[in-house]
Order: structure tokens, then sequence, then C-alpha cells
């Protein structure tokens, strides 16, 4: 939909609906690394020694772009056929059932249980993606879907930051106090995770109240389910790169997220590099640190793209974006970890993601067609998810490979480069396309 045929003005109650949708979905991002964060503690703590112990980090980040890749076109089926305020609203509701499932898996000490809980609350996630970004151009139409998209961002990265930031001191508080009451033994681990688990599951309960203020969005019946949606990996994918502004925009975006999710696998290797033995209190902490500082750059770079996209799209802040994080990430592979220095190159990556992530993804969004647009979110989760698995098999390999987490940032940052460099070179076609 062109700009000239949007409406000037959006209702109170759309912007009350947007509002609506931002929140539950910042709370299901919350969620979701609240107990990655927690399970990846407690399987440090209860499980140092084991395969799970030592690599759960690798595993848990794993379990994230599965459900994508075996899920995405019948996550993006759903989210085309029926009305997408009502599929955010099923998903809210097997979110609480799933943290009621890994809570009881703590209580009866299960760490297996708990991951598996884990990987179902990954599927929610699929489920949930393209029906929350593929409401917003619904809501608020396509001349303000840059600033929708801008907000979703940043608080979606908020709800990233509190979930890992408060799981990492809740888990890491109790387990001191715990470790001090009793010495340190494993069982204390198990005492740490529950009582935060239980904490974020009443959170879900607030969420689906927050999720009926949302406007009911209309179905599209002439979508019909086959066996072949199973299938449709493919077509979507091809569907997606047959229109060359959809290709070129999910391409550089799955980049970003094979980067950032690479990023924060090395900050887990930084802390395990500053609190060597396991079983004490720290890791969990550290990490969220060092990705409260990545964060805290991306709310504000996306607070600041989102202002700048208030009358239509800024294309051209991507390339600056780019060449921002090959600066900032080369700072992180330099300094000395958790130094000032440090820090503040942690926190230029995140700022200058801002700038590159927020128009790509609008740009997607407002390219696509109406009634093929979750098509088109799906598609992209699918290659976004397949990223992460590549960046979890490249941590994998620098990590056996003997190099530091220092040495593995550094690793990257000519990729950021190169990958600039062709951006900047092409920022011309793509605008003319564009337009």
């Amino acid at each position: 939909m062109s700009e000239a045929s949007e409406p000037e003005v959006v209702s109170s109650r759309a912007w009350w609906s947007l509002g609506a949708v931002l929140v539950v979905q910042a709370q299901n991002a919350f969620n979701d690394n609240f107990v990655k964060f927690v399970l990846m503690g407690l399987a440090m703590s209860v499980a140092a020694g084991t395969a799970i112990g030592e690599n759960i980090e690798f595993l848990l980040a794993a379990m994230i772009p599965l459900p994508f890749i075996l899920l995405a076109p019948v996550s993006g089926y759903l989210s085309d056929r029926f009305s997408k305020s009502r599929v955010i609203w099923h998903c809210l509701v097997l979110q609480l059932i799933l943290f009621i499932l890994i809570g009881v898996s703590i209580f009866f000490r299960s760490v297996e249980a708990a991951v598996f809980g884990f990987f179902l609350l990954a599927v929610q996630s699929t489920l949930f993606s393209p029906a929350k970004q593929g409401i917003l151009k619904e809501i608020v139409g396509s001349r303000r879907l840059g600033l929708a998209n801008g907000l979703m961002s940043m608080l979606t990265m908020v709800g990233i930051l509190g979930g890992m930031w408060l799981a990492g001191r809740w888990f890491d508080t109790l387990l001191a106090r715990y470790n001090e009451v009793y010495g340190v033994q494993p069982e204390n681990g198990w005492r740490a995770a529950l009582v935060p688990v239980i904490g974020a599951g009443i959170a879900c309960i607030v969420a689906l109240a927050i999720s009926r203020i949302v406007s009911r969005t209309p179905d599209h019946p002439g979508e019909k389910f086959s066996k072949g949606v199973w299938l449709r990996h493919f077509r979507h994918l091809r569907e997606l790169f047959g229109e060359p502004i959809l290709r070129t925009a999910a391409l550089y975006i799955t980049f970003y997220w094979l980067v950032a999710n690479f990023l924060g696998l090395g900050f887990v290797q930084f802390a395990k590099e500053i609190f060597p033995e396991a079983g004490q209190a720290g890791r969990m902490s550290a990490t969220a640190e060092m990705l409260f500082w990545v964060g805290g750059g991306l709310i504000v770079g996306s607070s600041i793209v989102s202002l700048l996209s208030r009358k239509g799209l800024r294309l051209g802040l991507a390339p600056l974006g780019i060449l921002g994080m090959a600066a900032g990430l080369a700072g992180t592979g330099l300094f000395q970890p958790v130094s000032l220095w440090w820090n503040l190159s942690v926190g230029f990556v995140g700022f200058a993601s801002g700038f590159y992530v927020v128009p790509l993804n609008a740009w997607l969004q407002d390219s696509a067609r109406d009634d093929h647009r979750a098509r088109v979110i799906s598609a992209l989760n699918l290659m976004t998810s397949f990223s992460g698995i590549v960046a979890i098999f490249v941590g994998f390999l620098l990590k056996k490979a003997g190099l530091n987490a220092g040495g593995q940032m550094l690793v990257f940052v000519p990729c950021l480069a190169l990958v600039a460099a062709v951006l900047i070179r092409r920022l011309g076609k793509l605008r003319s396309a564009t337009a």
C-alpha cells in the first residue's frame, strides 16, 4: 500500500492496540530470555563437568532456531489464515502452560525436562513471531510502519535485556546466598532456579489480560490448509527470493542475526573466562551486564531511527549502522573485557545495530503484499534461524580451535566491513527500487 493511500490520522483505538501488541511481545521476549538464563545457570551449577553443563549455551541457543526451521511455514500459514490478534492470544495461553511445565521440571530436579520445556517455549515463539510482526501494518498502516517497527525493536530489546538481567541477578543472588548457608553444592542451583521461574510464570497471566486490548484483526478464509503446508519452506523462500527487493532485504537482515547470535554466544565465553569456577555465582550476572550494554545501545539507536522514520522509511541509515557495528565489534576484541572502553564498544555495537536493522525490517514489511506479509516474515525467520545454527557452529569451532572470546570477535570484523561496502555500492539502486 502506498503512503499516499494511507489515512492521515490513526485512531486512538489503533494506538491502544499497537501499545498492547508492543507490551505483550516485549513480555514474551522477556520470559523467553529469562528462562534461558535461569536454565543456563542451573545447568552450569548442577551439571558442571558434563557435556550438558559445559555446552549448555550452545544447546539452548540451538533450540531457539530449530522450531523456526521445522515450523516456519505452518506459523506463517496460521497468521495469514486466521486473525493475527487471536493467534497472539492463543500463543500467550500456551506460554503460561509451558512455564508451569518448566517449573514442575525444576521442582522434580530434571534438567532434561526443563530444557525440553524451553524447546517447547521456542516453538511457541515460532508461532508468535509472524503474528506480532504482521499485525503492525494492519493496525497503523504503511505510513507509520517505520515508527511501529522502531518501537517494537526497542521494546523487544527492553524485554530481552530485562529478562536476562533480572534472571542473571536473581539466580546469582540466590545461588550466592545458598552457597553461603549450605556450602557449595549442586542442590543450591535447583533452589536458586525455582523461585525466579515461578515469578516469571505469574507475568504470563498479566500478558494475557493486556492482550485483550488488541482489536480483532480480519481472517483470510481464502487460505486453505493442506499437507503441503508442512513443506512450504522452499516455496516461501522461492517466493521471497523471486522478488528482488524482498530478497535483498532478507539477506541483509539475516546477516545481522548471524552476527547478533554469534555475539551473544561470545558474551557467555567472556563470562566463563572471568569466572572459571562453575559452582560460584557470577557468570549469569556478568553475561547479563554485557548484554545490557549492547541492548541499551540498541534501544537508543532504535529510538533515534524510529523518530527519524516518523514520516517514512530511512533506508540510507543502514550503511552507517553496519560500519558502526564493525567498529564496535573491533573494540570488543581489542580492549580488556568489562573495562570502560570495552563496555563502550559493546554499547556502540548495539547503537549502530538499530541504524542497520530497523530500516531494513520496515523496508521488508512494507514491500510485502498484505495477504503474504506473514508468509514473507515466516520465510525470513527460516533464514535467520539457519543463520543462528551457523553462528553456533562457527562459535563452537572457534572455541575448540583455542581462540579466546576476544579473538572470536575479531574474526567477524572483516565480514562486516565487506557487507558494508556492498550495501554502500548498491544503495542507490535499492532506493530507486523502493521508490
